[in-house]
C-alpha cells in the first residue's frame, strides 16, 4: 500500500513540460525579467518548482521527523507550542492580574519584562526578592512556563528565583544581546553565566537560563541568512568559551533558547526555522555531546518590531497572523505575538486578547499544532530550505574565519554587513519598493497620533562599566516605518500648532487616463506626510482651478496630466494660482525629463513619480512649508 500510486490518471508533469506551456504563455517576454525574481538573501526564486528540483537534496528530504539533521521537526509525533506573551507594567500587581488572566485565557507562556537601568523607560518595578514573589504568586506554574526579559538584572532575577517551586520557562539572559545594544559588556562574564547555568540545571532542569536573540540583528536591518548566521554564530561562542570554562556540551545545550524574530516574508521565514535546526544540529555534532537531545535547536519566535507601524495599527493584526503562522509550520516550540498597538503604547487587556486569540485560533480552528512539519513535500519550501541553510552556512563559516562571533563583533564585521543590508533596506523604502501597508502606501488620513504616544524601545539608559570589558560599535534598531512616521507626526504638531493642516490641491486636468491615475498615484504618494489632500474630480479652465484653491486654501497644488499637455497646463494655470497664493508650492505629477527644466523656470519645485525617493521628497516639501 505505502508504494501504490494514487491519481493515476494524472501522470507527473516534468519541469520542460511546465516551461513549454511558461514560454507559450509570454509570448516572446523574457522569462528571467518577467518570472524571476531575487531575494535580498542573493538567491533567485523560480515561477514553478517541480520534483526535479529537490532530486539532489536526499540529505533534506529523506530524513523522517525527530531524526538528524531534524529540518522536519526535533519532534517526532506532534508540532505544538506554547502560546507566549510578555507583560510590561508601571506596577508589579497589574502586571500579575495581566498574566493570570492571560493564563485564564490560553496562554501557556508568561514573560515579565523587568525594568532595568538599559531601559529605564519601561518595565515591571521589581527590586527585591518579594516584589518577583508578588509577581508570580497565584500563576499556575504547572500548567504555564516563566520567562524574565531582564538584561543586565538577569543575574540579580536568577538570585530571587523562589528555590522552593517547580520552575519550567528561562530567565533570558544573553549578554552578547547587551553588549550590542550598548556597545559594552559591563559586569558579565563567562565565568558569572556558567556559575548560573549549573544552578539552574541542577535545581530547575527545565528552566533554560541563556538566551540567543536574534533581535539585534534582525530589529536592526539584517537578510534572514544573517540573521540566521550572526545567532548560530553567537550560540557557538557561548558554547565554545562555556565548555573552555569547565561545562560540558550537554549541560550548555539543555540551557539554551534560540529567540528569533518572525518577519514579513512568509515562506522565507518558515524556510529559516527549518534551516535553523538543520545548521544548529550539524554545528553542535563538532563539539562531540553525548546525547543526541543536544542537538536540538529550541526555537522560541517573536513576531518582529520591524515590520510593525504606528499609524493604522490594526494592520499589525494581519502582519502578526502571518509571522506567527510562518513560526508554527516552521516547528517552533514557543511564539510570542506582539500586540497590534505595542508601537504606540503599553498595550491593554484587548490588544492582549487580539494577540493570544491569533495563535488560538491557529491551534483550534485551523489545527496546525495536529501536524509535524506541514511544510514537508513542497518543493518550492524544500528548495527554500536548501538555499537558505547555503546562504547561512556561507556567511557562518565568513564569522568563524575571523575568529568567532565576539571577534567579528569588536572587529565591526558583523556591525558593517548588517549595515549594509539596512541601506539596501532604506533604500527599497524611499522608492516604495518595500511597502508598508498603511504608512508608506494607502495611509489612513483619519488616523492620528502624537509623540508622546509612541512606545519608543529604542531609548536606553547605560550600564556600569567594569574593568577588561568588552566594547564594540553599538547595533541600532531600525523600524521600517519610523521615517515616514516622524514626518507625518510633524505634520500633524504643525496642525495642532497653527490650527489648520496642510493642504494639498490636486488639478486633475486633460487627458481623462492620465490625470485619473496621476491623480491617485499623488493622493496616495502625499498623504503618507499626513496632509489633508483634495481631488475635485477634474477641473476644465483655469477658473476653476483658481476656485478650487479659493475654497481649499490650499499651500500645495499637483498638476495631473499628461506629459503632452502639461506643460502647456502650466502656463495658462500656475501663474493665475500664483496671484492668489505667491508662497505656493507647484508640483508636476510625472517625471517629463524633456520638460523639466523649462517647467522649473515657469516656478515648478517639484517632480513626483514612481522612481521619487518618496521619504526625501516629502521632507523636502515639509521643509518647504516650513515644518519643523
Amino acid at each position: 500500500m505505502a508504494n501504490e500510486k494514487l491519481f493515476t490518471d494524472f501522470p507527473p508533469v516534468t519541469r520542460e513540460a511546465w516551461m513549454a506551456v511558461i514560454q507559450k504563455d509570454l509570448k516572446g517576454a523574457d522569462f528571467e525579467k518577467k518570472l524571476v525574481w531575487e531575494t535580498t538573501e542573493g538567491f533567485k526564486i523560480q515561477p514553478v518548482y517541480t520534483k526535479e528540483d529537490i532530486a539532489d537534496k536526499q540529505w533534506l528530504t529523506s530524513n523522517l521527523p525527530g531524526t538528524f539533521p531534524f529540518a522536519r521537526s526535533t519532534r517526532k509525533l506532534v508540532q505544538d507550542w506554547s502560546i507566549r506573551q510578555d507583560f510590561d507594567s508601571s506596577s508589579v500587581a497589574e502586571a500579575n492580574r495581566l498574566a493570570k488572566d492571560a493564563a485564564k485565557n490560553g496562554v501557556t507562556a508568561i514573560g515579565f519584562i523587568i525594568e532595568n537601568k538599559t531601559s529605564p523607560q519601561r518595565g515591571i518595578p521589581v527590586h527585591a526578592s518579594k516584589d518577583l514573589e508578588a509577581l508570580i504568586e497565584g500563576l499556575p506554574l504547572d500548567q504555564v512556563t516563566l520567562h524574565f526579559i531582564a538584561e543586565e538584572r538577569s543575574p540579580e532575577i536568577f538570585s530571587w528565583l523562589p528555590k522552593g517551586k517547580v520552575l519550567v520557562g528561562g530567565l533570558g539572559y544573553d549578554p552578547f544581546r547587551i553588549l550590542l545594544k550598548h556597545g559594552r559588556s559591563g559586569k558579565h562574564s563567562i565565568s558569572a553565566l556558567k556559575e548560573i547555568l549549573e544552578s539552574l540545571a541542577s535545581t530547575w532542569p527545565h528552566f533554560r537560563g541563556l538566551s540567543v536573540d536574534s533581535s539585534s540583528f534582525r530589529d536592526a536591518g539584517s537578510t534572514i541568512s544573517e540573521e540566521l548566521a550572526f545567532t548560530l554564530s553567537a550560540g557557538a561562542e557561548y558554547v565554545q568559551q562555556l565548555r573552555e570554562a569547565g561545562m560540558s556540551v550537554d549541560t550548555i545545550a539543555s540551557q539554551m533558547i534560540f529567540e528569533f524574530s518572525i518577519g514579513p516574508d512568509y515562506f522565507l521565514e518558515i524556510a529559516k526555522f527549518r534551516a535553523a535546526r538543520i545548521l544548529w544540529a550539524e554545528i553542535l555534532k563538532e563539539f562531540a555531546p553525548k546525547e543526541e537531545s543536544s542537538l536540538h535547536a529550541f526555537l522560541s519566535a517573536h513576531t518582529c518590531r520591524y515590520n510593525y507601524s504606528a499609524y493604522d495599527p490594526n494592520v499589525n493584526m494581519l502582519r502578526a497572523t502571518t509571522e506567527a503562522m510562518s513560526a508554527a509550520i516552521g516547528g517552533c516550540e514557543v511564539i510570542n505575538v506582539s500586540p497590534y498597538d505595542s508601537i504606540l503604547k503599553t498595550s491593554d487587556s484587548f490588544s492582549l486578547r487580539i494577540a493570544r486569540n491569533i495563535q488560538l485560533l491557529m491551534k483550534h480552528e485551523s489545527h496546525v499544532d495536529k501536524v509535524v512539519d506541514p511544510a514537508a513535500g513542497s518543493y518550492y519550501l524544500e528548495s527554500l530550505t536548501d538555499s537558505i541553510t547555503k546562504k547561512a552556512w556561507e556567511i557562518f563559516c565568513e564569522i568563524e574565519s575571523a575568529g568567532g562571533f565576539l571577534e567579528a563583533v569588536k572587529k565591526g564585521i558583523v556591525q558593517k554587513k548588517i549595515s549594509e543590508s539596512r541601506k539596501k533596506k532604506e533604500d527599497n523604502l524611499a522608492i516604495r519598493k518595500e511597502i508598508l501597508l498603511g504608512t508608506n502606501q494607502y495611509p489612513n488620513g483619519e488616523d492620528k497620533i502624537s509623540v508622546s504616544k509612541l512606545n519608543v524601545h529604542g531609548l536606553s539608559g547605560t550600564i556600569e562599566s567594569a574593568a577588561g570589558e568588552i566594547t564594540c560599535e553599538v547595533i541600532p534598531e531600525f523600524r521600517a516605518g519610523a521615517g515616514i512616521e516622524e514626518i507625518r507626526i510633524k505634520t500633524e504638531s504643525f496642525a495642532k500648532k497653527n490650527g489648520k493642516t496642510p493642504t494639498v490641491l490636486l488639478l486633475p486636468m486633460g487627458d481623462l487616463k492620465m490625470k485619473k491615475a496621476r491623480a491617485i498615484f499623488s493622493q496616495n504618494f502625499l498623504a503618507c506626510a499626513g496632509y489633508k489632500v483634495i481631488d475635485p474630480g477634474s477641473y476644465a479652465t483655469p477658473k476653476e482651478a483658481l476656485q478650487g484653491l479659493k475654497e481649499t486654501g490650499a499651500d500645495v497644488v499637483v498638476f495631473c496630466s499628461s506629459d503632452e499637455e502639461i506643460s502647456g497646463l502650466v502656463d495658462s494655470v500656475f501663474a493665475i494660482l500664483r496671484k492668489q497664493n505667491a508662497n505656493l508650492l507647484g508640483i508636476v505629477a510625472g517625471n517629463p525629463v524633456e520638460q523639466i527644466e523649462s517647467l522649473k523656470a515657469k516656478g515648478i519645485e517639484l517632480f513626483i513619480h514612481v522612481k521619487s525617493q518618496h521619504l526625501e521628497t516629502l521632507k523636502n516639501i515639509q521643509k518647504r512649508l516650513g515644518i519643523q
